[in-house]
């Protein structure tokens, strides 16, 4: 139902639907006139003609008359043709054709007032910079009928996209939704509402709409979006806070002066401030810029040089402040004659020019100081030496007077040009450049390699290069020897038996020898695990290995464990050790040492499972030999009760398996001994 309550309306919108209507309703007036005619019944039938004729005259007003006289003309030839000579049939069909014609003059004239009117209608809809939403008053909301083009693009969609949608449904704020909704669908109107709809593209717009109640329970929206005009109101607010802010809050003096009187029009706290006073409203009140002048003949040379050119910058002059002492300020300045005002910026330079007088003190101190540095200090432009330390010719076998004016590059091993000029190159392209090292070449043939910390600085009115060299020759001879102990320490437990690793604090992997990386390859674990935690690499070292490993870490002290793990079906056994690698007198990381004694533990299980069957093998020969005694007397008793030769055989064949037995419990004896030895010496059997 809800898609036909939509679907409808447009389907009686368009043309050709009325096309087919007219089409049929034109037959069938004819045919059943006809019929009528025929049969004298075309009292009530002609009527039938006035569906056509208005279809006709409403929907084609232009063409609308030619088709009533068409229809009307038909009419009339076929009563005239069925019911001639009958005079009443005929004067009855020609008074019809008036009435049709005129009908359709009348609705045909009435429609296309009514098209023009509704073409207005449609331009403004259509053509309106508003976006307009026409909508039905449900009690579910306000449901979309029609919209223009403008309103379907503000909201991202085409026009035909958003009929049967819920207009409600677009709105962000739920107040802004519950107000519309309360204060239109009882039939009443809003103007110039502020709400915030969400496009198609989730991009939310700041519209300003209005609506109204139409007949039928439809509402009219209309909408404007404001998104832009709030954007740059909420800038234009931004701006003038921020000016207001730089103004007042600048860090530079801000002043609007009378050229007529040199009276203060306007000023900021920073301008108040330099001159001495308290607050803005006491310097605008007092201060006068020709009584300030410490040279009375400067504001007359300003003025001079205003009248020639509008604006003046970095124009130097003394003032005397409220307490009588001296500023030294720096300023812009700019007229307006036909305003007659000044607008002036001030900046306070009396440190600057009390400075000058310190700096020419300081430049000595700070040539002594150069010269006494250790580090190599030079200053060159163009690949040409200006400056030398004492320092750095003395380090290379020269005098500073020697070195000045000659190129870098005779003081520079061959082999480090290309990273000086590379550098260079860089710093010239205003990259900031980090300390790199190169290798200089002294006079006696030998080199000494040094840090270059370089800053482009002005020498003499001239742009330079001021470079500080540190000498790390023997930090780098210390380094390669530290390299080449840290090379034979690594080869030393490379070449261990036992599997090695160190853990950091985080328990994260900072070393593994050869040995531990083999027994990794072969039971089929990844191989390279520097920088990974202990408990995600090696899962077979975890719960109470870990809590060890941090015990170490806490107490500073060895730990020996055994750890047994069970890896793709076979049984692993390892002897671990986990020794404290102290820094700075705390554990910095701990080595891990493990011997995987899987092999020798199986061996000694072996050991002990042999021993146990050799003792239940002595027990046994033992309590054989008391069963073959026992029958061995009751036959030698029943050869003595028979008597004759073959007792006697009896008995000597009885005497020899006499002393076999005997021999055996002589065995049983030596191997009790031999039992002892093995539980004594071997550990097996304890």
């Amino acid at each position: 139902m809800g898609i036909w309550r939509h679907r409808v309306p447009v389907i009686l919108e368009q043309r050709d639907f009325w096309i087919v209507i007219l089409l049929f309703s034109t037959s069938f007036a004819f045919l059943l006139n006809y019929y009528s005619l025929e049969r004298d019944l075309n009292l009530i039938t002609p009527h039938l003609f006035y569906i056509p004729l208005v279809i006709a005259a409403y929907w084609f007003p232009r063409r609308g008359v030619l088709i009533t006289v068409a229809i009307a003309m038909g009419y009339l030839a076929m009563a005239y043709l069925a019911g001639y000579p009958n005079l009443e049939v005929i004067t009855q069909a020609t008074a019809q054709f008036y009435v049709f014609v005129a009908i359709g003059v009348i609705v045909s004239s009435l429609s296309s007032t009514l098209k023009e009117q509704e073409d207005r209608y449609h331009g403004i809809f259509d053509y309106s910079e508003a976006g307009v939403f026409l909508a039905m008053n449900l009690r579910s909301g306000f449901v979309i009928e029609e919209v223009n083009e403008r309103g379907a693009h503000l909201l991202g969609y085409r026009a035909r996209e958003l009929a049967g949608r819920e207009f409600l449904d677009f709105f962000v704020d739920k107040n802004e939704k519950a107000g519309i909704r309360e204060r239109v669908s009882p039939g009443g109107a809003v103007t110039e509402f502020e709400c915030h709809l969400r496009r198609r593209d989730g991009y939310v717009i700041h519209g300003l709409m209005s609506a109204g109640p139409i007949p039928g329970r439809k509402v009219v929206f209309t909408l404007v979006d404001i998104t832009g005009m709030k954007k740059a109101e909420e800038a234009l607010r931004e701006s003038k806070e921020r000016y207001q802010g730089l103004y007042t809050n600048a860090q530079v003096g801000l002043a609007r002066a009378s050229v007529a009187d040199g009276s203060v029009l306007e000023a900021n706290a920073q301008m108040a401030s330099m001159f001495g006073y308290s607050s803005v409203d006491e310097f605008i009140r007092e201060f006068r810029f020709p009584e300030h002048y410490a040279d009375r003949e400067v504001r007359e040379h300003l003025i001079s040089m205003l009248a020639d050119k509008e604006t003046i910058s970095n124009f130097e002059a003394r003032f005397i402040k409220k307490d009588g002492s001296i500023l030294w300020a720096r300023f812009w300045v700019r007229i307006f004659p036909e305003k007659g005002y000044l607008e002036e910026v001030f900046t306070d330079i009396t440190e600057e020019k009390q400075s000058h007088r310190a700096l020419d003190e300081s430049e000595e101190r700070y040539r002594k100081l150069v010269e006494s540095l250790p580090d190599y200090v030079l200053v060159f432009a163009r690949d040409r030496l200006l400056f030398v330390n004492p320092s750095a010719a003395h380090a290379l076998g020269r005098s500073p007077e020697e070195m000045v004016g000659q190129s870098i590059y005779s003081f520079i091993d061959p082999g480090s040009w290309d990273i000086v000029r590379n550098q260079s190159s860089r710093r010239g392209a205003g990259v900031n450049v980090e300390p790199y090292e190169i290798t200089l070449s002294t006079h006696d043939g030998k080199s000494r390699t040094v840090l270059v910390n370089a800053t482009p600085i002005s020498y003499r009115g001239e742009d330079a290069i001021l470079a500080v060299l540190t000498d790390i020759t023997e930090r780098k001879q210390a380094e390669q020897e530290l390299n080449a102990s840290k090379d034979q320490y690594m080869a030393t437990i490379d070449a261990m038996i036992d599997g090695i690793f160190l853990v950091n604090p985080e328990l994260e992997i900072v070393l593994v020898n050869s040995t531990f990386r083999r027994w990794l390859k072969r039971i089929g674990t990844e191989t390279e695990i520097i920088g990974r935690r202990l408990e995600d690499t090696l899962p077979c070292i975890s719960g109470a290995s870990l809590s060890s490993i941090r015990e170490v870490f806490l107490t500073g002290e060895n730990i020996e464990t055994t750890i047994n793990f069970t890896l793709n079906g076979r049984e692993y056994i390892f002897e671990t050790r986990l020794i404290p690698v102290r820094e700075d007198h705390r554990v910095a990381r701990v080595m891990i040492t493990m011997r995987d004694i899987t092999r020798s533990r199986k061996i000694e299980e072996e050991k002990r499972l042999a021993y146990e069957q050799i003792e239940k093998n002595i027990e046994q020969f033992a309590i054989l030999g008391d069963h073959l005694r026992n029958p061995m007397q009751v036959i030698m008793g029943l050869a003595d009760l028979e008597g004759g030769p073959l007792a006697e055989q009896i008995r000597c064949q009885a005497k020899e398996i006499d002393m076999t037995v005997s021999q055996l419990d002589r065995g049983w004896i030596e191997s009790e001994k031999i039992r002892e030895f093995i539980r004594k010496y071997y550990g097996i059997g304890k």
